[in-house]
């Protein structure tokens, strides 16, 4: 993890050319999908997982403060077949969120486009089990579950922007993920 997080900051450095143009601006629109890494739902041993996956649209309302939403998903299962007999474990998690971010030129780069700020949303947890072969007789059989409530949280990010619509971007923070990377792009 402290592998990964000093390369993004080194490559955010390394990339820190001036090509004349404004990273944030008041009336942008930012579209952006990120994978994440250091996942706070990993299962250990887990087959079959899908990383976590998140989508976010950023508006510019001004010319420090977006807002927006994202959707994030990530699924594991994971098979445990002990003893001749065993079941299948499957795990799903979704986020979907409100966000407001205050962007401010922390780089003094016009390619770099550096803001921090707060989301607030609702998070959908469910979990199945099924049994998988010889069980003995009378055992119950297990059913599967789901749980949501309220989520709040912070998040700071930098988006690089290779030209005036397309960047690479990472976030650190709240959410299915404690680094999210991926790509943006101004619609």
């Amino acid at each position: 993890m402290k592998r990964i997080l000093l390369i993004s900051v080194l490559l955010v450095i390394a990339l820190s050319i001036s090509f004349g143009q404004i990273a944030y601006k008041k009336g942008d629109q930012v579209g952006s999908f990120m994978v994440g890494l250091g996942s706070l739902v990993y299962v250990s041993g887990a087959t079959g997982s899908v990383p976590p996956l998140t989508v976010a649209y950023d508006m510019g309302y001004n010319e420090n403060i977006s807002f927006g939403g994202m959707l994030s998903y990530t699924a594991s299962k994971w098979d445990d077949n002990s003893y001749g007999f065993g079941a299948t474990y499957k795990w799903s998690y979704i986020i979907i969120a409100a966000r407001g971010a205050y962007h401010y030129d922390l780089l003094h780069n016009s390619n770099i486009d550096t803001y921090g700020g707060l989301m607030l949303g609702y998070d959908i947890a469910s979990s199945s089990t099924e049994l998988t072969g010889n069980w003995p007789y009378g055992y119950s059989t297990p059913s599967a579950a789901s749980s949501g409530g309220l989520l709040f949280g912070g998040f700071v990010g930098a988006r690089y922007y290779f030209n005036p619509n397309l960047a690479v971007q990472a976030e650190l923070g709240f959410g299915l993920a404690l680094l999210n990377i991926g790509v943006a792009y101004k619609l």
